[in-house]
């Protein structure tokens, strides 16, 4: 089993945008999820960026509710190197309690002994594994590529054989399992505990742009693909599900350009 470790070296990062294809952290990306225990999760690609570790990192929004209360808040911290690895600098997260908030989880690279990981290769094989937090006490998650033409079925669509699948693992609680599925274009799409909480793509609003420029050909028919939907599109960037027929053209042509890139 391949272990990736790059040796970190902020010399490597640009300070681009996020443009892996499993990973596309485009500004204004937004996915929402609903997960199985009844709560719902919305993850957004913020105009905001911070220095961490003497890299630029673009800062991503994740806000999960219990209906419409706000039961927790984080913000994500990610980084592309030179050669197209997604990084993970840490994370501000706040979990609100009755007894009151709580910020356990948090860490950043370089405070405290704590590393960057990775997050998403740029290039993932079935075998490779890596470290995606490296902030021990705080969080030690380790995730390991089991497939690279993975497939999953979520509202938002079927992926037939185009997902890079990951079994993640933490350091600090051996039940603490999943496994998570990530679409080209798309970003994760679906997540499943041990205990079988599935947490599965509803909406994305499908700024795929970089991605699919990188994909030659492909990008005229993505880029009307998306345009097809007009306002109903933007709908999507609010938690709303698309009609099933939509989800199927849109997939298909996802999946078209992804066999392109894999």
């Amino acid at each position: 089993m391949p272990e990736i470790n790059i040796p970190f070296d902020p010399a490597n990062f640009a300070g681009g945008p996020i443009t892996n294809q499993f990973m596309p952290l485009a500004v204004g990306n937004t996915w929402f999820y609903t997960v199985s225990d009844g709560t719902t999760d919305t993850v957004t690609v913020t105009d905001k960026t911070i220095n961490i570790d003497g890299v630029k990192c673009v800062v991503v929004s994740d806000v999960v509710k219990e209906g419409k209360k706000v039961t927790e808040t984080t913000n994500d911290y990610y980084a592309q190197d030179n050669a197209g690895n997604v990084w993970y600098f840490g994370e501000d997260t706040k979990t609100f309690q009755p007894g009151g908030a709580s910020k356990e989880g948090s860490f950043r690279a370089g405070v405290n002994n704590a590393k960057p990981g990775f997050i998403m290769l740029a290039d993932p094989q079935k075998g490779d594994s890596y470290f995606e937090e490296q902030a021990p006490p705080a969080a030690v998650d380790r995730a390991e590529v089991t497939s690279v033409m993975a497939s999953a079925s979520v509202p938002f669509g079927t992926f037939n054989k185009v997902c890079v699948q990951t079994l993640n693992t933490s350091g600090l609680d051996p039940n603490d399992i999943e496994t998570k599925h990530y679409a080209p274009g798309i970003g994760s799409v679906l997540e499943v505990d041990v205990d079988g909480t599935r947490q599965q793509l509803v909406s994305f609003n499908g700024q795929t742009s970089s991605v699919a420029a990188a994909q030659g050909s492909a990008h005229h028919n993505l880029v009307q693909a998306m345009a097809s939907f007009g306002d109903h599109q933007a709908g999507l960037a609010q938690g709303h599900a698309t009609d099933h027929s939509e989800n199927a053209s849109l997939h298909h042509v996802l999946a078209g350009s992804s066999h392109q890139g894999a």
